[in-house]
C-alpha cells in the first residue's frame, strides 16, 4: 500500500524482504527527501536547513562576479572606441556604465585601471565564492556523514529490541542493507544533493532574473533553451535512473545473500558438488551490479557533452547576432555578460544534473530504510519496549562481581499464550508455571509442541498475545536490563563470532573489560580448558568465522562457558547438549547439578538423559502443558513420554 507521503509500503504482519516482497516502484523525490530529513531528530535538521541556506546563499557572490565581468568588457570595448575614434582622452562610456561608477565614486579612473580593478574585484569574489562553497558542502558532507551514523545506530538500537518475531521478518542481508546502506542512501546522498540542488536552483533564480532586467527578450531565449534541454534530459535519464538504481540495490541484497548462503552451506555445497553453482549465481550477480553501475557512471557523464556542445553553438549565435545588431560596446558587453553567465551557469547545470541523478538513484536504495522505519514507528507501542538506558561494559562487570544480590532468580508464567502472524493454530496456550530460585525445570514434548517458543517468551524476546512472565518480580526484559548478566541463555545452535575464545566467551565486551579469570573459569565448567591448554593458544586460540576451526561438541561447549562467563542465576538451555558425544554431555549435566540450589534452570530437551533428574518436568503438546511433575510422574501419566524414555533405557 502508499502511505500519505507517497512511499510504497507494506502492511505490519507481511514478512518484509527488502525489495521484494515490496516493490517500491519510482517513489516520488520530494516524498523521499522529507522522509530523509523526518529521520534527523529536529535540533539536527535545524542544523541542515542553517547550513543549507548558507550554502544557497553564496550564489549572490557568483552574481556579483559576473556582473563585474560584463562590467569589465562595457568598460574596455569603450575604451577601445575612444581611442580609435576620437582624438580626446575621455572614454566614450555608455551611460548605465558612467552612472554607475559615479555611485561607486570610481569615474576619475582610466580606462586601464578602472579595468584591472574589476577584472581583479570579478576573480577575487570568484575565487572567494568557489573557496567558501568547497568549504561548506565539506562540511554539510561531514555533517550529514554524521547523521548517518547517529540514525544507523538509532534504528540498529531499536531494531533489536523489539522481539524476535519482528527481527526475523528481515532477513540478515535485508537488515544489513536497511541499517547501512540504505541509511547511507538516505543522508549522505539524498539530502546531500537535495541541498546541491537547491542552491543551484538559487544561483539560477538570481542570475536569469538580473539577465532578464539588463536584456529580458535574449534572457527568456537562453532560459527557454537551457530549460528545454534539462526537461529533455530529465525525461530521458530519469526513468532510466530509476530502473538502474533498483538493479544496483537488488544485486547487493542478492550478492549479501549469496555470499552468506555459499558460507554457511559450505560443506554441504562442497559434498554435492553445487559449489560452482553458487560460484555462477555469485557471476551473475556482481556482473548485475558492475553493469549497473557502468550504466550510473555513463549516465552522470551524459550532461556534461549535451550541455557543452549547447554553450558553445549559443555563445556562437549570440555573437553573430549581437555584432550585427547593436553598436560594439553593447555587443561586446551582452556577449561577455551572457558568457560569463553561462560559464557559471554550465558547471552549475552539470551539477544540478547529477544531483538529480543521485537523488533518483537514492531514493530507490533508501527505500528499505524508509520502510524499516516507518515500520519501527508503527509498531513502537505494540511490539517493542523503549530501548533502556545504555549501560558500560565497566557497569556489567560490576554487576558480576558483586553477583547480583538483590536478584531473584525465581520465574512465574501466568496464563501465557502466543500465536505466530502467520500461523492458524497457537504456538503457546494458557501456559502456567513458576520456577522457584535454586531449581531445575525441564520443559519436553515432541517437536513443534512449543517447549523453545516458551523459553522464548520467559527470556523476553518473543512477546505473549496474553498472559504475563515475571522474573525476580520483573517483566524478563526489564530484569535483563536491571540485572546484565544474572540471567543466561545457550542455544542449540551456538553463534559465534570470528576471533579469539576469550572474544567469544565474553560476547560484546570490549578486551579491557573481559576478567581472564572468569573465562578460564567458564571454561572450565564447560570441560573446554584442558582442550584448549594442550592443543591450542589458550585464551587466544582464534575459532575462526563461525567456529569452522572447532568441532560441532567444541562449539556447543564454548556456548555453554559464554553463559556460564557471567556467573548467572537463571540459566535457560535450548537442546544444549545436543551436539555433545555421551562421556561431555554426562560432565555437563554433572556441572549443572552442582549448580542447583544457586542457579535456577530451565531446560528445553529431546535427550531425556540432560532432565532426568529435574525438580519439575513439564510437558508440552499442541501448545499446552498437558502434564507436570518429576521425570517418573510425568513418564507414568504420558505414554508417549513413557515410550520415548524406555526406547532411552532410562
Amino acid at each position: 500500500m502508499s502511505d500519505p507521503d507517497g512511499l510504497e509500503t507494506a502492511e505490519p504482519d507481511v514478512p518484509h524482504r527488502g525489495l521484494n516482497v515490496v516493490d517500491f516502484e519510482s517513489p516520488g523525490v520530494v516524498p523521499a527527501v522529507r522522509k530523509a530529513v523526518s529521520l534527523l531528530p529536529p535540533s539536527k535538521r535545524r542544523l541542515l536547513f542553517l547550513a543549507s541556506a548558507v550554502q544557497i546563499s553564496l550564489g549572490v557572490l557568483d552574481l556579483i562576479g559576473i556582473a563585474l565581468i560584463g562590467l569589465v568588457a562595457a568598460v574596455a570595448v569603450s575604451g577601445l572606441g575612444a581611442t580609435a575614434n576620437s582624438d580626446t582622452s575621455a572614454p566614450t562610456t555608455p551611460d548605465w556604465v558612467t552612472n554607475l561608477l559615479s555611485t561607486v565614486g570610481l569615474e576619475s579612473l582610466t580606462i586601464s585601471q578602472l579595468s584591472v580593478i574589476l577584472a581583479v574585484a570579478a576573480v577575487v569574489i570568484l575565487v572567494l565564492k568557489t573557496v567558501l562553497s568547497a568549504l561548506m558542502s565539506r562540511r554539510i558532507i561531514r555533517f550529514l556523514a554524521h547523521r548517518q551514523a547517529d540514525v544507523s545506530a538509532r534504528l540498529a538500537r531499536e531494531f533489536l529490541s523489539r522481539p524476535l518475531a519482528v527481527v526475523q521478518r528481515w532477513t540478515t542481508p535485508e537488515a544489513m542493507y536497511a541499517l547501512g546502506s540504505g541509511v547511507g542512501a538516505a543522508t549522505v546522498s539524498l539530502l546531500g544533493s537535495a541541498i546541491m540542488i537547491a542552491a543551484e536552483l538559487f544561483l539560477f533564480s538570481i542570475v536569469g532574473i538580473s539577465l532578464f532586467l539588463y536584456d529580458p527578450t535574449l534572457t527568456i531565449i537562453c532560459i527557454a533553451l537551457f530549460v528545454v534541454i534539462a526537461l529533455v534530459l530529465y525525461k530521458a535519464l530519469g526513468s532510466w535512473t530509476s530502473r538502474n538504481a533498483q538493479v544496483m540495490t537488488d544485486a547487493s541484497i542478492d550478492t549479501l545473500t549469496a555470499v552468506s548462503e555459499a558460507l554457511a552451506t559450505y560443506r554441504e555445497a562442497t559434498v554435492l558438488n553445487r559449489r560452482d553453482l553458487y560460484i555462477s549465481r555469485y557471476e551473475g550477480l556482481v556482473g548485475r551490479y558492475a553493469g549497473a553501475s557502468a550504466t550510473a557512471a555513463f549516465i552522470l557523464e551524459i550532461p556534461k557533452y549535451v550541455l557543452d556542445i549547447a554553450l558553445y553553438l549559443g555563445v556562437l549565435v549570440l555573437g553573430v547576432v549581437q555584432f550585427l545588431t547593436e553598436d560594439w560596446t553593447t555587443a561586446a558587453a551582452t556577449v561577455a555578460l551572457f558568457l560569463a553567465a553561462g560559464s557559471r551557469i554550465l558547471p552549475g547545470l552539470l551539477r544540478l544534473q547529477g544531483a538529480s541523478i543521485t537523488i533518483r538513484n537514492a531514493a530507490v536504495q533508501a527505500q528499505p530504510t524508509f520502510f524499516m522505519s516507518d515500520y519501527l514507528e508503527r509498531t513502537r507501542t505494540t511490539d517493542g519496549d523503549a530501548p533502556a538506558p545504555r549501560m558500560s561494559a565497566e557497569e556489567i562487570h560490576a554487576h558480576v562481581v558483586r553477583g547480583y544480590p538483590d536478584f531473584v532468580a525465581e520465574v512465574r508464567v501466568e496464563a501465557v499464550t502466543l500465536t505466530y502472524s502467520d500461523a492458524a493454530d497457537p504456538a503457546l496456550v494458557d501456559a502456567t508455571f513458576t520456577a522457584q530460585t535454586g531449581t531445575s525445570i525441564a520443559l519436553v514434548g515432541s517437536t513443534g509442541a512449543g517447549k523453545s517458543t516458551l523459553a522464548d517468551v520467559i527470556l523476553g524476546v518473543m512477546k505473549p498475545d496474553s498472559g504475563s512472565v515475571t522474573i525476580s518480580g520483573e517483566a524478563p526484559r526489564a530484569a535483563i536490563d536491571r540485572w546484565p548478566g544474572a540471567i543466561s541463555y545457550v542455544p542449540q545452535a551456538v553463534a559465534l563470532v570470528a576471533g579469539s575464545v576469550r572474544e567469544n566467551v565474553a560476547l560484546g565486551l570490549p578486551s579491557g573489560a573481559i576478567d581472564d579469570d572468569l573465562v578460564w573459569e567458564a571454561l572450565k565448567r564447560a570441560h573446554l580448558d584442558t582442550f584448549l591448554v594442550e592443543n591450542r593458544e589458550g585464551l587466544d586460540t582464534m575459532i575462526g568465522e563461525r567456529g569452522f576451526r572447532l568441532s560441532g561438541g567444541q562449539r556447543q561447549r564454548l556456548g555453554i562457558a559464554r553463559a556460564l562467563y557471567t556467573r548467572p542465576k537463571l540459566l535457560v538451555l535450548d537442546e544444549a547438549t545436543s551436539a555433545l558425544d555421551a562421556e561431555t554431555e554426562q560432565a555437563i549435566i554433572q556441572t549443572l547439578q552442582e549448580l542447583e540450589g544457586e542457579v535456577t534452570t530451565i531446560t528445553v530437551a529431546h535427550r531425556l538423559a540432560t532432565v532426568r533428574y529435574a525438580d519439575q518436568v513439564l510437558y508440552l503438546e499442541g501448545g499446552r502443558i498437558s502434564a507436570r511433575g518429576t521425570f517418573d510422574e510425568v513418564r507414568a501419566e504420558v505414554a508417549d513420554f513413557d515410550r520415548q524414555a524406555s526406547l532411552l533405557g532410562l
